[in-house]
């Protein structure tokens, strides 16, 4: 349910900034408002909280983001909460921002090691998948010292993991196969 309201809704956005072409302006106010939820706990708890009633959640985003994003973005802003979508803002506006990085040609891509990379393995591995991709990766990094050794790449729904831990997990399963 969340991952339709998500595609509707953010659906709509990305069809209205294509439209108006403003694109790459949609984009950073998405991310901005993104990382304001993400910074402000106490604001989104107050936003998802089912005893506040909307007319206040509707006020609390006018009053935090009137005149600081475009009206179309207020406009999605306000109706998600009025259809009883709040809890689902960081969902729609990810949707939206991975419709535009789509778009634009950008893929995200999530490197999880085992260690820190050094600047030189980091601009090897984006080489290498903006080759295979055909598009400009974005690279999100993750260190997970459990992977032993090794890595896991994760694009989009496409997961490669290469990761000692991973291959001693498939020997294992392998092994109790028998």
């Amino acid at each position: 349910m969340v991952e339709l309201v998500a595609k509707r809704y953010g659906s709509a956005l990305f069809e209205l900034a294509v439209e108006t072409n403003q694109v790459e302006f949609f984009k950073e106010q998405l991310q901005w408002i993104k990382d304001v939820f993400h910074e402000e706990k106490d604001f989104t708890n107050l936003l998802n909280h089912p005893k506040v009633i909307a007319d206040d959640k509707i006020a609390m985003i006018e009053n935090v983001f009137e005149g600081k994003v475009s009206k179309e973005i207020l406009g999605l802003l306000v109706v998600s909460i009025k259809k009883g979508r709040a809890s689902n803002l960081l969902d729609i506006i990810d949707y939206c921002i991975n419709e535009i990085d789509d778009y634009e040609g950008n893929a995200k891509a999530y490197v999880t090691s085992a260690t820190s990379l050094t600047d030189k393995q980091i601009d090897d591995i984006k080489k290498r998948l903006e080759e295979t991709t055909s598009k400009k990766i974005i690279l999100k990094l993750n260190v997970d010292e459990s992977l032993i050794g090794g890595l896991i790449i994760r694009i989009g729904d496409r997961i490669v993991d290469n990761s000692i831990r991973g291959k001693i997990e498939a020997i294992s399963k392998e092994l109790y196969a028998i």
